[in-house]
């Protein structure tokens, strides 16, 4: 073999995701990785990595790369979340780099890592006055709560005014779904959803309530709260919320409603995001699957909107079909608004990954259910820009190595189905060491034919994938060398083999080499 003298300098890198709610990827990175040209056997062969804190240079051995530093923070305004995260580094005394082919890891839309307690500002109308009202009944409420400035006015002779659902059911544009939410709710709870969409679709400042559904201030905080959270058309709502209640019952008797935009400009974004959608929707064809269409969503978004935590609207879906750039809380948003419209059940997940705030998805395919990470899908590595399916329709105890779900007030259906996850679909499933380097090889070739990026492949068990990852990218085996040295003679279109830049995902089991062409 010709490698059989050679001294190879690498390092093997645990590549974990990172995203998580802002919008955002995460977790940890889907590292790009490199087995550098061969050493000389006269020096003793080093290995070289750099963060933004330091450089280490040490002997040749199996080395955890570390995790490029990732923090989460808020501004003064709980509703402008952001994160921050070092730049990438690549090493030049090597030849080997670590870079995040991954997004930032940033907030998402509702969460923050260091929210405040929420609080209530009480306004009485003959004698004004104030008092804090700590809620501390849980993870979601603390995190989310606290974005909404919540006033309640206590008024005299409001109360039970209406005695019937004044109502009429909206017709305007809405989403031909109600969010996976709304079924939870109860008779009350219904009730106050359904008063609020309908106000929200026609555009009214207020909304007044029935006296006799016996609406409390937690029956309405909790529902707007649901609604703010699940109604992804809704773009144009502050985060302003504001209630009467009558003085002898105690009961919300109306509300007023806050929009963040002019209706002006609300129908014009609107417009811009119709025009888009309907874009994306004339591709959907009679021959297409459920699956087809949610991969044709994913693929949408990894390849047209930019990862930016800075832009105005990222965190809704006018940032995505709008501006084009979004953090995981637009991109979960747009997911969900995309299968709404083309009739497929999909939520919007609130959790962290590997503890930092994120969101993503759950789908609905053929009665089953799957979680989904859009932001993930967005990935840039040394060698150009892929659509990362690593996390394209897992199951819970995939996304639990990874990721923790905050609480609801309602439960989550199960996801325990592998018949639509991206690597059973096609093929790409190893179930041993030998299926591993006989599917790479085979995937190199059909890469290599069209000069795709990536060759990839899933392991069935942490088992095979360890021997897989020891086998391929130990410096003593490096067999990822052999892989593509022996596919390169048959490949349509050839690649370099000095370096070979690959990655591998402890949380997914997949690995991934990357072909980088010569002409």
């Amino acid at each position: 073999m010709k490698r059989r003298f050679r001294k190879i300098n690498m390092i093997l890198s645990a590549a974990m995701l990172a995203a998580v709610l802002s919008s955002c990827n995460a977790g940890r990175a889907d590292w790009d990785e490199t087995l550098p040209e061969v050493a000389t056997t006269s020096s003793l062969p080093t290995v070289s990595y750099e963060t933004e804190e330091t450089t280490t240079t040490e002997s040749l051995s199996i080395t955890t790369a570390p995790t490029t530093s990732r923090t989460a923070a808020t501004s003064s305004e709980p509703n402008l979340a952001t994160t921050t995260e070092t730049s990438p580094t690549e090493s030049t005394t090597s030849g080997i780099s670590v870079l995040s082919d991954v997004p930032k890891v940033p907030l998402s839309e509702f969460t923050s890592s260091t929210a405040s307690t929420p609080t209530i500002t009480r306004m009485e109308t003959a004698a004004p006055g104030t008092s804090s009202v700590s809620d501390s009944s849980g993870r979601l409420s603390e995190v989310v709560d606290s974005r909404f400035q919540s006033t309640e006015t206590v008024i005299e002779d409001i109360g039970a005014v209406v005695s019937s659902d004044p109502f009429s059911p909206y017709t305007g544009k809405e989403l031909d779904l109600r969010p996976y939410s709304y079924n939870s709710l109860d008779d009350k709870q219904s009730y106050i959803y359904d008063a609020l969409i309908t106000a929200i679709g026609q555009k009214r400042d207020e909304v007044n309530f029935s006296g006799v559904i016996g609406i409390t201030s937690e029956d309405y905080c909790d529902v707007y709260q649901i609604l703010y959270n699940d109604e992804c058309s809704l773009f144009y709502l502050d985060t302003k919320m504001q209630y009467a209640v009558n003085a002898s019952t105690k009961l919300v008797a109306s509300a007023n409603i806050f929009y963040a935009l002019s209706d002006e400009e609300t129908e014009r974004r609107q417009n811009i995001i119709d025009a888009e959608v309907n874009r994306i929707m004339s591709q959907i064809t009679p021959s297409m699957s459920e699956y087809d269409i949610v991969k044709l969503f994913y693929d949408y978004l990894a390849e047209n909107v930019v990862y930016d935590e800075n832009a105005e609207n990222c965190r809704n879906i006018y940032g995505v079909f709008g501006d084009k750039k979004a953090i995981c809380g637009g991109y979960a948003k747009a997911f969900e608004y995309l299968c709404r419209k083309a009739g497929i059940q999909a939520i919007t997940i609130t959790g962290d990954a590997d503890e930092v705030p994120h969101m993503w998805n759950m789908v609905n395919l053929g009665g089953k259910w799957y979680h989904i990470d859009p932001t993930y899908a967005v990935t840039e590595s040394k060698v150009g820009k892929y659509v990362r399916y690593d996390y394209f329709c897992v199951t819970d105890e995939v996304i639990s190595r990874t990721r923790t779900v905050y609480e609801q007030d309602y439960t989550y259906p199960k996801a325990d189905s592998e018949e639509c996850n991206y690597y059973v679909k096609n093929g790409l499933i190893a179930d041993s060491w030998e299926d591993v380097r006989t599917m790479l090889t085979n995937e190199i070739l059909k890469a290599a034919k069209n000069k795709e990026l990536v060759a990839e492949v899933r392991c069935s068990s942490k088992e095979t994938y360890d021997t897989a990852a020891q086998r391929l990218f130990d410096p003593a085996q490096a067999e990822a060398l052999d892989i593509m040295e022996s596919a390169l003679e048959e490949a349509e279109n050839k690649y370099q083999c000095v370096n070979v830049s690959y990655s591998q995902d402890p949380g997914t089991y997949v690995l991934k080499l990357f072909l980088e062409y010569t002409a």
